[in-house]
């Protein structure tokens, strides 16, 4: 792998596209739980609020675990990175959440559906302090959002919640043959980081989505 250090003074940032771009997403996962804030008055904008300043949390810590750690081992680094992925298991969480309280909320399996959550949330943890591979995640996101993005685009609702919902998770997964084919265009512009510019797209449609429930 090419080393992409730069330094400023004495002091180096490692992978700085890969940081630059996860704290791009991170001041959007801040920003949209910002403004859901002033709409938060039910359980659905809620949830997709703790969503998006939980992503942003997350993105923040792994922007940072790119930056800081020129070599991804050691104690420091691990609870860095171990950090970010149970936030990130969180704000999965509170996607489920969102969902029950809006698209399952009168399914007669929706106390199922609770069940399961919390029980993917815990099994998830476990897994992932057990392993800590970040595979685990990957399984995580998908066993998480495939169902939320299933519901959301088979609705017969007819506003575009459900649709933006659905679409913005299905773009995310396109960061998945990203990081399996580690398609990058140049030494400062890899996988991670054309991965990060997707999950960029999908998080603002989401938002957008969001947004129009809140206001409806």
């Amino acid at each position: 792998m090419v080393n992409t250090t730069i330094h400023i003074g004495e002091f180096a940032i490692h992978e700085p596209v890969t940081a630059f771009t996860d704290y791009i997403i991170t001041l959007l996962g801040f920003y949209f739980y910002y403004q859901l804030g002033k709409k938060s008055d039910n359980s659905v904008i809620r949830n997709w609020k703790c969503f998006f300043g939980l992503l942003g949390l997350s993105t923040l810590l792994g922007g940072s675990s790119h930056a800081f750690f020129a070599i991804h081992e050691g104690l420091a680094y691990r609870t860095v990175w171990l950090a970010m992925q149970i936030v990130n298991g969180f704000a999965v969480y509170f996607a489920q959440q969102a969902t029950l309280s809006s698209v399952l909320a009168d399914s007669k399996n929706a106390y199922k559906w609770k069940l399961s959550y919390a029980i993917q949330l815990i099994v998830f943890i476990v897994l992932l302090l057990f392993f800590q591979k970040y595979l685990v995640t990957i399984i995580e996101n998908a066993i998480g959002l495939i169902p939320v993005m299933i519901v959301h685009l088979t609705s017969k609702s007819k506003t575009n919640y459900h649709k933006m919902i659905g679409y913005g998770i299905l773009i995310s997964f396109i960061t998945a043959f990203i990081h399996a084919t580690k398609f990058s265009l140049h030494a400062y512009f890899n996988f991670n980081d054309i991965a990060h510019i997707f999950i960029m797209i999908s998080l603002y449609i989401m938002y957008v989505g969001v947004k129009e429930k809140a206001i409806s």
